[in-house]
């Protein structure tokens, strides 16, 4: 079983302040108080979740807990009910309706507790020992318990103020008291998110997390998933280290992967920048199904920090869908930043919206701004998710989504319009020619036209429109821009010019996020990915190459690249002439066993295994960029772990996940012509340095 660490001596001689004359106090310890929260309930049905806790990480907790032992009563909650009465058979229950604020409360006073609604006493009674917290106690609202068991008993619905007071109140005082009005006496700690802040007023407990839970018109709003939790120390609530559910600090470079359990798996990602920061979001999965967007933050777009989870799904909901993020059209009045995702209730999926202020911090915003379909379009049931937006001309935006439209309508796509961001109205959907249905991924207008990428098959490709309002055909050229061991790409807009990015997936389901690319266009208007020039930040000390053995059609080069670290090796490679034997890289991930990239004359690709010998090609990925390259062209291989991306005179010809981690050995495929290779240079990837 996991067990919670001990916080630090000096943190617990800090927690609840020292002496004015700079000496430390011995901490104070928290013996007779009283527990208050304001709490209106999502569902009288629901059991065990609490409105506060109190709990050390000996996990000895007191709670106001809601229908644990009995349906629709308020109790005492504690570890293994030490505290509570079990016979609750005369204790009334609560009837309140969802938008009805009940005051609660329960008075620890020596071995007397009692419980408290609306400053009425609900029931009395003798415990055998009362339990006296320490400075290392910690808060949870809207959580009974987390430790070495989980989390257990979330409770849904909203706070609109909870309190602890290290005394034992009378029923008169508790009746005095109001929501979100200082009391006399000051309590200890005390939460009444007013301004949409979580923090404790009294600053008892500094260190506030909000796992899941949001904060909207001065109320915590609890979706039977989430909670705050609040403590002196920055470490939160923490397990063995081998199981923290905490994002990890290190900086990581080239696939970026989310390590956080409270985040899990991720899938689809979108970038927005502002200021210099780069934040990145991905929806992502902790538990059975897709149930959180997490995020990271970079300086460069090349360092990440993970952040972690920022929304959860709500209560009912199966699952979570993606989104993506903006500014409101009227940013310079309200400074407010909004994103959309999805949820699938039963049979039907449909948009949601949050806001921030700071791009990190989270409230979802009232489910009256929930975006449904418009049947006389779409299909009722049909998929509805994930809003990219443009710029509309005369004010607000454009929003393109994924959607069901009705056969007759000619759309594969949904499409629609906003004044301020969050009420969005359907239009009728684009006529599309040339791909069948499928997801959005994003949609920019480059060069005078609109380029859409759209996921169908298992593919993200290209869709061109002269016009917002469509029609859009699928792409002449270079159709299909990503495939196989990538999807969902998405354009992320910024100074230097339209990026695009996407996440890569291993052989073993793991996800990473792939490294950022440059959308380039040809003089024929024809989309491809590029190598982005600020990548270049990913190359840490550069390594010598040496000679390639020439023995036999795989000429090795002699270092041992840290495979595991990252390593981007680039050079020039002549392409074969026509009828000539292919010529690329081979990646060694097995004894004698590896993957290949081979190119035709044409600078056309296949990727798949080769045994070490050069013999036993298999190839199980094409890719033509359908374009000329140089004479010699300039390759780049980017290899970290199971993951590869290859470049030809810059431009992205694929990305592949091999069969096994790679082993660092790299060899050349020159067929049969020494000359065909440059001198390689190579590199490590950058290393993380200190968290950012």
């Amino acid at each position: 079983m996991r067990r919670l660490r001990a916080l630090s001596a000096i943190a617990a001689l800090a927690l609840f302040g020292h002496a004015q004359t700079g000496e430390a106090e011995a901490p104070r310890r928290i013996g007779d108080k009283t527990l208050v929260a304001w709490v209106c309930l999502a569902d009288l049905d629901q059991r065990g979740g609490s409105a506060l806790t109190l709990i050390d990480p000996a996990e000895h907790f007191d709670a106001i807990v809601f229908g644990e032992v009995a349906p629709r009563k308020w109790m005492p909650g504690s570890d293994f009910f030490r505290r509570t009465h079990r016979d609750q058979s005369a204790w009334p229950a609560e009837g309140a309706a969802p938008d009805t604020l009940v005051q609660v409360a329960v008075v620890y006073h020596g071995k007397q507790m009692a419980l408290y609604r609306n400053g009425k006493e609900c029931a009395a009674y003798e415990i055998a020992a009362p339990q006296a917290f320490g400075p290392d106690a910690m808060v949870l609202i809207g959580l009974r318990y987390v430790g070495g068991m989980g989390e257990i008993g979330f409770l849904a619905g909203g706070i609109e103020d909870a309190r602890i007071y290290d005394a034992a109140l009378t029923a008169a005082q508790l009746t005095a008291l109001r929501p979100n009005q200082l009391s006399d006496p000051k309590p200890l700690a005390w939460w009444s998110f007013e301004d949409g802040s979580a923090s404790d007023a009294m600053g008892t407990f500094p260190e506030v997390r909000l796992v899941g839970a949001t904060v909207a018109n001065g109320r915590l709003r609890l979706d039977g998933n989430s909670y705050l939790w609040a403590a002196r120390d920055k470490k939160p609530l923490s397990l063995d280290a081998d199981e923290d559910e905490r994002p990890p600090t290190e900086v990581q470079t080239m696939f970026y992967k989310a390590r956080s359990k409270r985040t899990g798996n991720m899938w689809d990602t979108w970038l927005f920048l502002h200021d210099g920061t780069y934040y990145l979001y991905y929806l992502a999965k902790s538990r059975g199904n897709w149930d959180n967007i997490s995020m990271a933050r970079s300086p460069d777009g090349v360092h990440w920090t993970e952040l972690g989870r920022v929304l959860a799904k709500g209560r009912g909901v199966t699952w979570m869908g993606t989104g993506s993020t903006w500014k409101s059209p009227a940013f310079d009045r309200d400074g407010r930043f909004l994103l959309n995702f999805s949820e699938w209730k039963g049979p039907r999926q449909t948009i949601f919206f949050a806001e921030s202020k700071d791009l990190v911090h989270w409230t979802r915003l009232r489910n009256d701004l929930e975006f449904v379909q418009d049947e006389r379009w779409y299909e009722r049931n049909g998929r509805w998710d994930c809003i990219w937006t443009i710029p509309r001309p005369g004010g607000g935006l454009y929003g393109y989504w994924t959607a069901t439209p009705r056969k007759e309508t000619g759309g594969q796509f949904g499409f629609g319009e906003s004044l301020d961001g969050v009420t969005w109205r359907a239009l009728e959907p684009p006529r599309v020619i040339g791909v069948g249905e499928g997801e959005v991924g994003a949609i920019e207008k480059l060069g005078g036209r609109y380029y859409m990428m759209f996921g169908t098959g298992g593919l993200m490709v290209t869709l061109v429109a002269d016009r917002p309002e469509g029609p859009f055909h699928a792409a002449k050229r270079n159709l299909r821009l990503l495939s196989g061991h990538t999807y969902f790409s998405r354009f992320f807009p910024t100074p230097d010019g339209v990026l695009v990015n996407h996440h890569s997936i291993a052989r073993d389901g793991q996800v990473y996020f792939g490294t950022l690319k440059a959308a380039v266009l040809d003089a024929e208007g024809t989309l491809r990915l590029a190598w982005w020039r600020g990548n270049e930040k990913m190359k840490g000390r550069p390594i010598e190459v040496g000679a390639a053995a020439p023995e036999g059609p795989v000429a090795m080069l002699p270092n041992a690249f840290d495979a595991q670290g990252g390593v981007i090796l680039e050079g020039t490679l002549a392409l074969p002439k026509a009828k000539e034997p292919p010529r690329g890289l081979y990646i060694e991930c097995g004894k004698g066993q590896g993957s290949a990239v081979l190119l035709d004359a044409e600078g056309a690709a296949e990727l798949g295994a080769l045994r070490g010998d050069g013999s036993g090609f298999k190839a199980e990925k094409k890719a033509n960029r359908e374009m000329s390259f140089g004479a010699p062209a300039r390759f780049r291989l980017l290899l970290k772990g199971s993951l590869m991306e290859f470049y030809l005179d810059d431009i992205l010809i694929e990305c592949f996940s091999l069969p096994a981690a790679a082993s660092g050995k790299i060899g050349l495929l020159a067929g049969g012509d020494a000359r065909a290779f440059g001198e390689p240079k190579a590199w490590l990837a950058a290393p993380a340095g200190e968290p950012w």
